[in-house]
């Protein structure tokens, strides 16, 4: 990754982090209802802009975007963000690494950046 791509990470995954985190508590409160306009809206902006970045790491689902008409249900914008996380958490492994220092940074064009990263999910 280049140090461009690793911004645009970062700002990608903290968009589907807080998007994941907003429909996993709607999801737990009330699973069958409807999301509104807005937030279907919200994300397919944030889906679409991870779907890009991840590239060929995206999800392999049949799915493209959130119908605006036909508004899913938490539970189901819950599912598919939770598939984005997942795939965004396996990119973001693979491209930082701990130093002796027990500090993780991203690797940038093969080498160690100063660009700081928090540890993958399962490592401390």
């Amino acid at each position: 990754m280049t140090a461009d791509e690793v911004e645009k990470f970062r700002k990608m995954a903290a968009q589907l982090d807080a998007l994941h985190q907003e429909a996993t508590a709607a999801s737990k409160k009330l699973p069958d209802k409807p999301v509104s306009k807005f937030k279907v809206e919200l994300a397919n902006s944030v889906l679409e802009t991870a779907k890009q970045v991840l590239g060929t790491s995206a999800p392999t689902l049949s799915f493209e975007r959130f119908d605006v008409d036909d508004l899913p249900t938490n539970s189901d914008l819950s599912f598919v963000v939770t598939q984005f996380v997942e795939c965004a958490e396996k990119v973001k492994a693979q491209n930082i690494k701990r130093l002796h220092n027990g500090v993780w940074y991203w690797i940038v064009s093969g080498a160690f950046s100063e660009i700081a990263a928090v540890a993958p999910k399962g490592v401390r």
